[in-house]
């Protein structure tokens, strides 16, 4: 996190300030590279994280960020900037952790409100990176923050060897028997993928097409900080760090309340998040689109694009968790990583080709029509779930949610 808010200062030093549009695009292929690379380390992971254990996953997680913030410090062009995304493919420290959660919970509330305070915990390092990475990145070193980064990721891999060998003895995990769960174990990745798409594939097209929205959204909003609303390194590294504080909020505070008063109907939390972002991303488009005579002032559009954001990241962030926590309902405990695996390649398909299509629509019809492409995506996704949940998302029986 501390690079991130420097990324696009740094392509553009690498490319030249004066080929803003080849920096724009440079940007955008850095992150269809990374996307692409998770997509497919993620089911890897999935898998290794239900044969291995979790000891395993966040070791492994931790040398890929050290060796990856390597090459970022010391970075001198396009190509090693690329090459420093390559090592990506050992880095899913959420996706571990989401999956050690998620065999250590009961289905249910007290599930609902573990995963939210998991991704509150996660997004304090997303709240202090943006904000020291841009301070120190105003300071006009880009690599500082790469550097401590790599040192942190060292130590993190030391201390992961103070984890439990094997996460499958833990007590709150139940198997039936021990040849049970001998034969869980080896049965083949593909099968255990084919098993969690028949009882999870409905929701985990939810969150592909939702994300494809929310990537076009994310591809651009550093630029459109950067270049239409002017801001600097560390006003970009602030605005981040307030935007994952606002996700913060949302999963340890509001998201366990909101499913209980909803009876812990998770389904519906689902289908009023997908509403409200849709309004939210038919709002932005409104107020920043060149078409309509509202001519906000500098002041009154930068005002309304950050409270906009910070509300999207509310119901984004609440989105993707109340998908999860629903998800690993439905599957069997050891294949929970599994499940969580497809999950984070999803996420990270959907941002393969969507930053470089995000760009392009942003280049080509303004900030409007980027966001009315996202609306109109999500008023989609909220009519298809309408015609089609009662037949591919059966309730679960009362019994199963317990059990599981």
């Amino acid at each position: 996190q501390l690079q991130s808010p420097l990324e696009p200062f740094l392509v553009e030093k690498l490319v030249g300030k004066d080929k803003s549009s080849d920096a724009s695009v440079s940007y955008g292929r850095l992150q269809s590279l990374f996307s692409g690379i998770q997509m497919f380390a993620s089911l890897l992971f999935g898998h290794i994280l239900d044969k291995f254990g979790v000891r395993v996953g966040f070791t492994l997680n931790f040398l890929a960020c050290a060796a990856t913030y390597y090459l970022l410090s010391i970075t001198s062009s396009m190509t090693m900037l690329y090459m420093s995304k390559i090592p990506g493919i050992g880095m899913a420290g959420f996706l571990c952790a989401q999956t050690a959660v998620s065999q250590l919970t009961r289905a249910g509330p007290e599930r609902v409100q573990a995963l939210g305070r998991l991704t509150s915990a996660y997004t304090v390092g997303g709240i202090l990176g943006p904000y020291l990475g841009g301070l120190l990145g105003g300071q006009g070193d880009y690599f500082l923050g790469a550097k401590l980064a790599m040192l942190g990721s060292l130590v993190a891999a030391a201390c992961c060897l103070m984890l439990p060998v094997d996460h499958m003895d833990v007590p709150s995990i139940e198997l039936q028997n021990v040849s049970e769960k001998t034969a869980k174990v080896e049965l083949p990745w593909i099968q255990r993928m084919m098993m969690v798409i028949r009882v999870a594939g409905f929701l985990s097209g939810v969150k592909l097409i939702t994300s494809t929205a929310n990537s076009m959204a994310s591809a651009t909003q550093n630029l459109i900080l950067k270049n239409q609303l002017g801001f600097a390194e560390a006003d970009l590294g602030f605005f981040m760090s307030a935007q994952f504080a606002f996700g913060a909020v949302a999963n340890a505070v509001l998201l366990a309340p909101i499913a209980k008063l909803m009876g812990s109907v998770l389904q519906n939390v689902v289908r009023h998040c997908v509403l409200a972002m849709a309004a939210l991303y038919a709002l932005q488009s409104l107020l920043n689109s060149e078409l309509l005579p509202i001519g906000l002032p500098p002041t009154a559009q930068k005002g309304s694009f950050i409270s906009l954001a910070l509300g999207l990241a509310i119901f984004q962030y609440s989105l993707s968790t109340s998908i999860t926590a629903e998800n690993t309902q439905r599957v069997r405990e050891d294949m929970k990583g599994t499940l969580i695996g497809m999950e984070h390649c999803i996420f990270s398909a959907a941002r393969v080709a969507t930053p470089a299509i995000g760009i392009g629509v942003l280049n080509a019809y303004g900030m409007g029509g980027l966001y009315a492409t996202c609306s109109s995506i999500f008023v989609g996704t909220f009519l298809l779930w309408t015609v089609t949940v009662e037949r591919f998302l059966p309730n679960l029986p009362p019994s199963d949610v317990k059990d599981r």
